[in-house]
C-alpha cells in the first residue's frame, strides 16, 4: 500500500503540472464566449478517452493481476511523452489529439488503480479508509503540482508547463513498478468468464451517477459566475474552495460511516442529505447558501466515491475490472452530461443549483425506494452512536452475500454451506418461522458437508430460504430497536 501511496502521489503532482497548462489555455486566457466553445471541445475529449479504453481495459485487468500493474506503468510512460510533444504547442493543431492522449491515459491508469486496490488492501472493512488515504495523498501531491504550474506560469509562460511533467511522470512509473502483485488470478477465476458484478454494485453505482452530474454541473455554474465578476464574486471563488474543502472530508469521515450504516444506507444518504440542503439553501439562504452546497455536494461526492471503493472488494476478480470500466463509464458521462448543459444553458448560478437539488432528491428517493432503506432508522442510530443493524443480523445478511457471491462464482458448495449458515443464524436470533422445508434443505446441506456432490438446484432453493429468513430477521428490525434502552 505505500508504494501504491508513493506511485499516485508523484502521479497526481504530474497530472496537476498537466492540468495547470490546460485551464490556462482553455478558460482564462480568452474571452466568455470564446471559452465556452473550447470547454464543450475539452468535455468531449474528457468521456471519449473512457469510452474507448473501457471495453479493452476491463478484460485485460481480468486476466492477471500483474496487469493492473503493467497498465499503470504503460500509462504513466505515455502521458509522460505526451506532455513532451505539448511542449509549445499549446495553441496548435496538435494540441487536442495530445490531450485525448493524456486523457485516455489518466483514465487507464484510474481503472487500473481502483481494481488494484483490493488486492493490497484484503480486509472489506479497511477499503474505504485506504480509498480516502489515496484520495489525500493524491490531493496534496495534486496541489503541489498546481502551485509550481502556476508559479511557472507566472515566470515564463504556460508554453513549458509541460516540460516539467515529463520527469514526474517517468519518476511515478519508477515507483509504480515496486508494486507488490502477485502475477495471476486463480485458474477457477479464470474460466469464469461469464462472472457479473453482485446487483448491489451495479444499482449502487446507477445511483451515483446523480451526485456526479450534480458535481459537473456545480462546477462549471460557479466557474462562469466567477468569470461573469461582478460585486459578489467572492462568493463564487469561496463555493469552489469549499467544494475541495467537502471532498477532502469526506476521504476522512466515509470509513466511519460504512463501520456504522451499511452501504446502500450511505449510498442513500449522499444523495438526500445534499439535495435537502441544496433545495433549503437556495430558497432561505440566498447566495451565501452556495457555499453551504458546494460544500456539500463535494462532501457527498467524495463518500460516494469512498464507498464505491469498498463495494468492489465485493466483486469476484474475473468481473472486477467489467465493473469498474461500466461504472467509470457511466460516472463520466454522467458528470460531462452536467457541465455540457451548465455550458450551454449557462444559467444563473440559483437556477441552476435549484436543478441540481432536483436531481438529487430524485436520485436518492429512487434509490432508497429500490432497496426499501430504513434510512431514518439508520441516521438516527448513527446520532445516536447505536449500530443500525444487530449483530445477529449482521451475520445473517454477511452470510447471504457471501452465499451469493459464491453461487456467481460457481462454487456450489460454498454457497450452499454459507446460505445454510444463514438461515441457521436468522433463526437463532429472531422470532421467525423455519422455511416450510427446512428439515430437507438441512439433511442436504449436511450431505453436501458429508461430500455429496451439490447441484444447482440445491443452491437455487437454500439461496431462496436463505433471502426470506434475512428478509424476515430485518423486517423485526425497527420493534427491536425501538425496544432497546
Amino acid at each position: 500500500m505505500r508504494q501504491l501511496s508513493l506511485a499516485h502521489a508523484i502521479d497526481d503532482m504530474a497530472d496537476g503540472l498537466v492540468n495547470i497548462s490546460l485551464i490556462g489555455s482553455l478558460f482564462f486566457s480568452v474571452s466568455l464566449e470564446a471559452s465556452r466553445d473550447r470547454i464543450l471541445l475539452y468535455l468531449v475529449l474528457t468521456v471519449a478517452p473512457l469510452a474507448v479504453i473501457a471495453p479493452a481495459v476491463g478484460p485485460l485487468l481480468e486476466r492477471t493481476r500483474a496487469g493492473y500493474r503493467a497498465t499503470m506503468i504503460g500509462s504513466q510512460l505515455l502521458r509522460a511523452v505526451a506532455a513532451l510533444l505539448m511542449v509549445g504547442s499549446l495553441k496548435s493543431p496538435a494540441f487536442y489529439p495530445l490531450v485525448f492522449l493524456i486523457l485516455i491515459n489518466r483514465k487507464a491508469y484510474a481503472l487500473a488503480r481502483t481494481a488494484m486496490l483490493p488486492h493490497l488492501v484484503p480486509e472489506p472493512d479497511r477499503l474505504a479508509d485506504a480509498s480516502g488515504h489515496l484520495s489525500r495523498v493524491g490531493t496534496l501531491a495534486g496541489g503541489v503540482g498546481t502551485a509550481l504550474g502556476g508559479a511557472f506560469i507566472g515566470l515564463f509562460g504556460a508554453d513549458l508547463v509541460p516540460l516539467l511533467a515529463v520527469p514526474v511522470y517517468v519518476a511515478s512509473a519508477v515507483a509504480a513498478k515496486r508494486i507488490p502483485v502477485k502475477l495471476a488470478i486463480e485458474p477457477p477465476q479464470i474460466s469464469a468468464t461469464r462472472q457479473k458484478a453482485p446487483d448491489l454494485v451495479r444499482r449502487a453505482g446507477i445511483a451515483v451517477c446523480g451526485i456526479r452530474a450534480s458535481s459537473g454541473a456545480l462546477g462549471f455554474l460557479l466557474a462562469f459566475a466567477i468569470k461573469r465578476g461582478g460585486g459578489g464574486s467572492w462568493v463564487f471563488v469561496v463555493a469552489l474552495a469549499a467544494t475541495g474543502v467537502g471532498s477532502y472530508l469526506g476521504t476522512l469521515v466515509t470509513g466511519a460511516l460504512l463501520r456504522r450504516l451499511v452501504a446502500d444506507q450511505v449510498i442513500a444518504l449522499v444523495l438526500l442529505v445534499p439535495g435537502v440542503v441544496t433545495l433549503f439553501s437556495v430558497v432561505a439562504a440566498g447566495n451565501y447558501g452556495i457555499v453551504v452546497v458546494a460544500f456539500t455536494i463535494g462532501l457527498g461526492g467524495s463518500v460516494a466515491t469512498r464507498t464505491m471503493d469498498a463495494l468492489y472488494g465485493s466483486v469476484p476478480d474475473a468481473a472486477r475490472g467489467r465493473a469498474i470500466s461500466a461504472n467509470e463509464l457511466r460516472f463520466q458521462l454522467s458528470n460531462v452530461t452536467g457541465a455540457v448543459l451548465a455550458v450551454m444553458l449557462t444559467p444563473t448560478p440559483r437556477v441552476g443549483i435549484s436543478v441540481v437539488a432536483v436531481v438529487l432528491l430524485l436520485s436518492g428517493a429512487w434509490y432508497a425506494s429500490r432497496h426499501q432503506l430504513s434510512l431514518r432508522r439508520g441516521a438516527g442510530a448513527l446520532l445516536l452512536g447505536q449500530a443500525p443493524y444487530s449483530p445477529a443480523s449482521l451475520l445473517a445478511r454477511t452470510l447471504l452475500d457471501e452465499a451469493q457471491l459464491q453461487a456467481q462464482r460457481g462454487s456450489r458448495r460454498l454457497a450452499i454451506v454459507s446460505a445454510h449458515a444463514a438461515v441457521k443464524s436468522a433463526l437463532a436470533h429472531a422470532d421467525i418461522p423455519p422455511p416450510p422445508n427446512w428439515p430437507l434443505l438441512t439433511k442436504q446441506a449436511d450431505a453436501v458437508l458429508a461430500g455429496t456432490p451439490a447441484t444447482s438446484e440445491m443452491v437455487e432453493e437454500l439461496l431462496a430460504a436463505a433471502v426470506d429468513a434475512v428478509a424476515r430477521v430485518e423486517a423485526t428490525l425497527p420493534a427491536a430497536t425501538a425496544a432497546r434502552p
